[in-house]
Order: C-alpha cells, then structure tokens, then sequence
C-alpha cells in the first residue's frame, strides 16, 4: 500500500521546454516551489542535446538553434525533473546521432526519458517510477513527424503514432470550406496499446505523454480523441499533451484526465527570423495561420502562445484521485510565472480552457477555483 501523503503520489507536469536561458537552470526561476510542491516531476524536453549531426534541411529548423551543448541539459536536473519526453518533431533535425546523444545527455545525468532513444525498443519502454510504494509507468510517442525521425531497429529516433489527414467539404459548391478528417495509423496505435497493456502489469498507473496536434490551434483533432479514449480503454490514467505551442482542451474519459496540450512551459526566446511550414518551407506559420476576416480584423496565431500552466494529479492505485491545474504565464524572456487568482490572466485562462472543451464528450468546461488552482476532477 502507498504510503505517501493521503496515501497518494502527486505528479506535477508541464509542456514543452526550449532550453537556452543563461544560467540554465534559470528557465524555471519563478516555478521552482510550485513544481517542488509535487513527489514527481514531467516535462517536455523541445530539444537536441548534442554537438554532432549535421542539420536535416527538411526540418528548416537550422535557425532556431534547436540543438544544444549537452552540458545546458542540466537545466532539467535543477528543479529536478523525474522523468522527460524526448519524443517530438525536432528529435531528427540533425540526424541520428543527435537523437542518440540527447538520450545519452539525459542518462548521463540520471533522468530517465521515455518516447526516444537509440533504437525503437528503447523509444518505446517504458519508464517506471516507484513512489511512496505506488508504481507509476510513463510512456512517450510523436505523431508529428517527418518520415525518417522515426526510429527503427538499428536507427535512432521517436516512437511514432502517426495520423492520415482527409478533406471533406461541407457544401456541394466548389470551393467551399472542407472539414479535417484525421485517422490514426493502424499499426501505430496497435502497437501503443500493445505497450500499455505491458506496462499496465508492471505499474499500478499508466502516464500516457504525446506529441501531436496541431499548432495554434485550441481542440484536439479526430485521431487524437480515437488514440486517448483507445489508451485509456488498454489502462491510462493520465494523457500529457504537448506541440500546438498553445493549450489545448481537458477532457475526462472513464475517470482519466486527457490534456491535449499543456502549452509552452519555458521557452527560450531567440532572435529574429520567422517559422516556416515544413517540409518545402514556401510559407512561414504566420501567414498560414494568421488571419485576417476583416479589414484591421487580425486573428494573431501567436495569441496564446505565452499561456500554459502545470497539471497536479493526485494518483492512487485506482489512477486519478485528484486533478488541478496552476496556471502560468511566459515573461519576456520566456521564463514561466505562476499567475495568481488576482490577475486579470487567472480568469482569462479559465474562460479560454472552458471554451477550448466545449463539443469534447468529457470536456471540462467548468473549473472551479480553490486555493490558487482550478479543480479538473475529483474522484467521488
């Protein structure tokens, strides 16, 4: 039996995390206590920790110093972090032997990850954290990828659950606006189920962490609703989303808490120069998701950008006992602060993540306020 406190562990997750503050460790200054509150600590780690590789010119990254000097990775150590997802759209950007060496960098300094590594076996372990006598497993997949980011038996890489897209328009008339229709690959999430029925009879509870969706985009596409109902249905308790650089909607399915996107947790901010769409990088993600209805009427795709917060779950044998949210909000330099129930922010993160789950079958649209954090779920 746990015996923690309240015979419980909690986990204290957090997004995606561009490492490149000066000191490292700076990059979680202002969130330190509040993520010290927890027994367990999750991030997404957003880059490559390596000096070798040579850039990818598909990624069209090589501006956004995506790769980093090994010896920054200590970062992550300072708060410390339990466990990291290296699974994400970048873990190929400079080849192979950057992805090995970023799961080596983390390994060097004793935090497990999970979603990556120098072979497919080892991108899809699990990682299992025993806690207060609980036994938690974490597992990690990208569905965001280019086709060799993948790893395979002797080539390193993500985990992949990878989606088909179709457009289907609304109206007969030619032109008119088309619907999204995303499916997931079969095989892929055969083989993810396959791994969380295993790790189901190692550990008491399943952590599901996922790279997917859509950029600056507030709900969660058809593939990744089949995928985490499909996970929670094999034994997940806890879905921990990152990539659309913004939060997405909360869902409850099944008594387990699904966030499609936590945000940007810490994001170093670098210089000038613009995003641009993968692979042909004909367009930058401005003028793609920037828009414009009206005259002087401009949607900016980066609105939400600098909003995030960190997920408490309380978990038990039973999985989520308790789930609660802190919100947070990116300073200038990309340094996550926690914002308090006085700030203007407080309510307009609560309104948005409201609205965000409308149209979600166990979407979380109402989130009561108590002690400084909005209650997601409480088990009756």
């Amino acid at each position: 039996m746990a015996t923690g406190k309240n015979d419980c562990v909690t986990l204290a997750a957090g997004g995606d995390v561009c490492t490149g503050h000066e000191p490292p460790e700076s990059a979680f200054t202002h969130v330190l206590g509040a993520l010290r509150e927890a027994d367990i600590r999750f991030a997404q780690a957003e880059r490559l920790y390596t000096t070798r590789g040579r850039y990818q010119f598909q990624s069209l990254a090589e501006k956004m110093e995506i790769r980093k000097d090994p010896a920054t990775a200590s970062a992550f150590k300072s708060v410390p972090f339990d466990v990291l997802s290296i699974a994400s759209n970048h873990i190929g950007d400079f080849g192979p032997e950057a992805a090995e060496d970023t799961w080596q960098a983390f390994q060097d300094i004793g935090i497990p990850t999970i979603g990556g590594g120098r072979n497919i076996a080892e991108a899809r372990a699990p990682v299992i954290i025993e806690k207060y006598g609980l036994r938690i497993a974490f597992l990690g997949y990208c569905s965001v990828l280019l086709p060799q980011y993948w790893a395979t038996e002797d080539r390193a890489g993500c985990a992949p659950m990878r989606a088909s897209t179709f457009y289907e328009p609304y109206e007969f008339q030619p032109g008119s606006p088309a619907r999204i229709v995303t499916v997931p690959h079969e095989e892929d999430l055969r083989l993810l189920l396959e791994d969380v029925r295993k790790a189901k009879q190692s550990a008491d509870v399943v952590v599901l962490s996922m790279h997917w969706g859509l950029h600056y985009i507030p709900k969660p596409h058809d593939y990744q609703t089949i995928v985490a109902h499909a996970a929670i249905d094999a034994g997940v308790s806890v879905i921990l989303g990152h990539h659309p650089h913004q939060q997405q909607a909360i869902e409850v399915h099944k008594g387990a808490v699904i966030f499609y996107s936590l945000g940007n947790f810490a994001m170093y901010r670098r210089k000038g120069g613009h995003a641009y769409c993968m692979p042909n990088g004909e367009y930058t993600h401005g003028e793609v998701y920037n828009v414009e209805p009206d005259p002087g009427h401009l949607y900016d795709y980066k609105r939400h950008g600098d909003e995030s917060g960190i997920a408490y779950l309380e978990l038990d044998r039973n999985g989520v006992r308790r789930a609660t949210y802190l919100p947070v909000l990116l300073n200038k330099i990309g340094q996550p602060e926690v914002v308090r129930p006085a700030d203007a922010q407080f309510a307009a993160t609560r309104e948005y993540l409201g609205w965000a789950a409308r149209g979600l079958p166990g979407g979380v649209t109402e989130l009561p306020v108590k002690d400084g954090r909005y209650v997601i779920y409480e088990r009756s």
